[in-house]
């Protein structure tokens, strides 16, 4: 590895948990207003017209419209996953790296990560999609009990507040996930080129400052 596979290495650590760990504490400890925090507005006014309506059915079928969605992103996750370890399988001689693992120092592994670059950049991908699956999972985990709690909220007072909670970390985990996936092609554009990289991450984390942090400038009629 070069100086320049270091930078970019660096700078996605940085950007990527930089930013998911810094929009979780804007959005929940200072309760600024981003987009989220918008739509979990909106989502207490929903929840409020299923409730005084009773549209029950209505509130399941939207849970299973988020749970169909959930599931395509987490199947997607999982090929590439898979295909990611068959690489991985294919560079390395999986059963006698397990048997030497024990017999070689940490020094050994820095050494032959920096003569196989490669390997780390597949092992980065690799652990960014760990990192989407993980959160798409317990998305999908809340979902399905959400199909049980939904006609409580119905009825119960107190459920109504657990419901709303739910639905917000339902949507954190979601977005993670999401976020997560499209952090991923940083560490594949860097198989190619490192610069590539630098480039993909700078201009993913910019864009999501604006589709998160930066409101839009309200569209008056006549202008």
């Amino acid at each position: 590895m070069i100086a320049t596979d270091y930078v970019a290495l660096g700078l996605f650590l940085i950007l990527f948990f930089g930013y998911n760990s810094t929009y979780f504490f804007i959005s929940h400890n200072l309760k600024k207003e981003t987009r989220e925090s918008k739509i979990n507005v909106y989502r207490e006014k929903w929840l409020e017209i299923i409730i005084a309506e009773n549209q029950s059915t209505f509130a399941i079928q939207t849970i299973r419209n988020l749970t169909m969605a959930n599931t395509f992103l987490m199947s997607l996750v999982m090929i590439m996953m898979g295909g990611l370890i068959s690489v991985i399988s294919s560079r390395l001689d999986l059963i006698s790296t397990l048997e030497t693992i024990n017999q070689v120092d940490s020094r050994t592994y820095l050494l032959y990560f920096e003569s196989h670059p490669a390997v780390i950049k597949i092992l980065l991908g690799l652990f960014v999609l760990l990192i989407s699956a993980y959160n798409l999972t317990v998305a999908l985990r809340i979902l399905y009990n959400m199909n049980f709690t939904t006609s409580s909220a119905m009825r119960l007072p107190e459920a109504k507040n657990f419901q709303l909670d739910q639905l917000r970390r339902q949507s954190r985990h979601f977005i993670t996930g999401l976020r997560s996936l499209y952090f991923f092609f940083g560490p594949m554009l860097w198989i190619i080129d490192t610069y590539a990289m630098i480039i993909f991450t700078i201009v993913v984390t910019v864009l999501f400052l604006r589709f998160d942090f930066i409101p839009r400038v309200p569209y008056k009629k006549g202008e």
